[in-house]
């Protein structure tokens, strides 16, 4: 992956392949654009408005659909990170879950405690876990073509 001098505030330039028109996304939706462990399935076309999916997209300067290139991206990271992303940190929203639900709600019958386990294992993969894994990475993953 080569390292390309892209910053946060002036972002970088997508194209809508029906439109064939630019928008340029730069700042938070950039970064979270470019992680590849962030969910996130659609953008927004300037032009024509309303989310459209990533494949209906690609990058200006390479040309490169944006799910092509998060797909890449995935499989370029250190093995560990995949590994915290899949099972280390829906794993720790499993167990927080499973804990903290029934003492929050005060019942802890089965229902109650696989509920919390549920959400608790989807705000981890989902929320927590990739904005806590761009914290301890060292990539900033909207630097690289």
């Amino acid at each position: 992956m080569a390292k390309a001098s892209y910053t946060l505030r002036e972002g970088r330039v997508y194209v809508h392949q029906k439109c064939r028109q630019s928008t340029q996304v730069n700042g938070g939706d950039f970064e979270g654009l470019c992680n590849p462990f962030n969910l996130c399935l659609g953008t927004v076309c300037a032009h024509c408005g309303g989310p459209r999916a990533l494949r209906t997209f690609h990058w200006a300067d390479t040309g490169e659909q944006l799910d092509d290139y998060r797909r890449r991206l995935r499989t370029k990271v250190p093995p560990i990170y995949s590994w915290w992303y899949l099972w280390i940190s829906p794993l720790i929203g499993l167990i927080a879950g499973t804990i903290i639900g029934p003492l929050f709600l005060n019942n802890s019958s089965l229902p109650v405690a696989a509920g919390s386990a549920l959400v608790g294992t989807l705000i981890m993969y989902l929320i927590i876990g990739p904005k806590l894994l761009m914290l301890i990475a060292p990539k900033k993953y909207y630097q690289l073509r």
